[in-house]
């Protein structure tokens, strides 16, 4: 008799999951039919976009705010979505900064991809995301990939939720997961999916589409805001669109000499060798370095300090395996003495990317206040999506924030760090200043010899100014510069 109703219940659960995939089906059809059922779509308008953990300083706002504030324009926006083959294009005119830590703007080119190699849903799933995260590259990937349907709520209105799963796994062998919300009209208002990022963690990227319009029997939405891990990435205000257009080829056309691009300088590139090696300071002071004798070889340096009890890093060394190959470092040179402080100069990407390794040491991490709210909310996002050393072992990542001044000291040795502002590359700057040997540590402020200061070093020249601190002789930049540098060096730069 229990035989007979584990068999029925069984029985049951394949009618119900044959129900679910139907229901899907009937789902997806009708909300491709809504839009219009169109084999490509193409719309244009107006843009913004950032880089991850940055802003885009531009004509109009040239100082950051904050954590993807402002975002940088793209105007003259045009995207290209080709169903039938598949892939996604989309270009723009933007604003960029120049180069070498200029604030001087100047004209540039937006240009984004999903090719059909990189849109099969079993190759690299960052590669291909931005193409299924529309509304209609989610519902072809839906129809494609065994989706599910249920009912759901965001807030006080009701969606049929459906859900499918690329053939691709994460680097922990997890499935990713994509979710589409269509609403009672047939219409894809919002798509989220995860990704595994080096700080955000299981990085949700979230797509919604608003204010739909009917553009020649196609619908499209006019409104569309991408966020990733919460914060604003990609926006679009659509004027224009079309559903099967007739020519595709003047659409969304690839800039010339793109990276990677026949006839263009080359992509990728192998990683820099990570052979750490120590310049000493002073007693218990140490510089790492990754550079190649004169060459800076990618590096990214870091400054030890030691305590009484224990040591301080200051930055992490831009990944996780720099990271590592420092703390490996560090305990060769303080053996017995646990860092128990890690200083981060501020939140951008290769200025964090070391902090999972410092987090799982169990050091501090000491931001500048701005940066707290980010650094919180990213470290402590689950990590379910990787397999790095956060992930298989986790801990709360602990934060002590610097205002405008603070003082680390144990009667022998101190540290002392500032908050630089207002400056174009981040809201969130600090410097660290060692009195005992003249030592200023910083992170983007970088002094070309030979070449006049940057915007970036006509920022902290004045600060350091205001702020008294002219009596330093050597200074450091995370990124290593090709022979050591003093404040002759910065003052030259700025011609005095």
């Amino acid at each position: 008799m229990n035989k007979k109703l584990v068999l029925a219940a069984l029985g049951t659960m394949l009618l119900c999951a044959n129900a679910l995939a139907q229901d899907a089906k009937t789902v997806i059809a009708n909300a491709q039919k809504a839009l219009g059922n169109p084999k490509a779509v193409t719309y244009s308008g107006s843009a913004r976009d950032v880089a991850f953990q940055q802003c885009g300083a531009n004509a109009a706002e040239e100082i950051c705010h904050g954590t993807h504030d402002p975002m940088r324009p793209i105007t003259s926006y045009t995207r290209l979505i080709d169903l039938s083959a598949p892939f996604s294009r989309h270009t723009g005119t933007t604003q960029n900064i120049g180069p070498g830590g200029s604030t001087t703007i100047s004209i540039g080119t937006f240009f984004q991809q999903v090719t059909a190699e990189q849109a099969d849903v079993s190759q690299p799933w960052a590669q291909s995301l931005e193409l299924y995260i529309t509304p209609w590259g989610f519902l072809k990937g839906a129809a494609e990939n065994n989706a599910t349907a249920r009912r759901g709520k965001i807030g006080n209105k009701s969606y049929t939720l459906v859900t499918w799963s690329p053939k691709v796994k994460a680097p922990s062998g997890k499935s990713y997961v994509v979710n589409g919300y269509v609403d009672d009209a047939n219409i894809v208002e919002r798509v989220e999916t995860w990704l595994g990022e080096n700080i955000m963690g299981d990085m949700m990227i979230v797509a919604n589409y608003t204010d739909w319009r009917d553009f020649g029997g196609f619908m499209f939405p006019t409104e569309i805001k991408q966020t990733r891990g919460g914060w604003p990435f990609f926006e679009v205000d659509i004027t224009r669109a079309a559903g099967n257009p007739a020519d595709e080829r003047p659409l969304a056309p690839p800039p010339p000499n793109r990276p990677g691009a026949p006839g263009g300088p080359p992509g990728g590139g192998q990683p820099p060798s990570l052979n750490v090696t120590s310049e000493k300071l002073g007693d218990g002071l140490y510089r790492l370095t990754t550079a190649n004798g004169a060459t800076t070889n990618g590096s990214y340096d870091s400054v030890i300090v030691e305590f009484k009890t224990y040591v301080m890093m200051l930055e992490a060394g831009q990944s996780i395996a720099r990271a590592t190959a420092y703390i490996a470092e560090t305990k060769k040179l303080f053996p017995g003495k646990p860092i128990r402080y890690v200083m981060n100069t501020h939140p951008h990407a290769d200025h964090t990317g070391g902090l999972p390794a410092l987090v799982v040491e169990g050091a501090t991490i000491i931001t500048q206040a701005n940066n707290k709210d980010f650094l919180e909310r990213a470290l402590n996002t689950p990590r379910t999506l990787l397999d790095d050393v956060l992930a298989k072992n986790p801990r709360k990542a602990k934060i002590e924030t610097v205002d405008e001044k603070r003082v680390y000291t144990d009667g022998t040795r101190t540290v002392e760090m500032y908050h630089i502002y207002p400056a174009p590359h981040s809201n969130g700057l600090i410097i660290a200043y060692i009195p005992k040997e003249r030592v200023l540590f910083q992170g983007d402020f970088s002094v070309n010899p030979g070449e006049p200061a940057n915007d970036h070093v006509k920022a902290l020249v004045p600060a350091l100014e205001k702020l008294g601190l002219t009596n330093f002789d050597r200074y450091i930049n995370v990124h290593a510069s090709a022979a050591p540098q003093h404040k002759e060096d910065v003052w030259k730069a700025m011609g005095k």
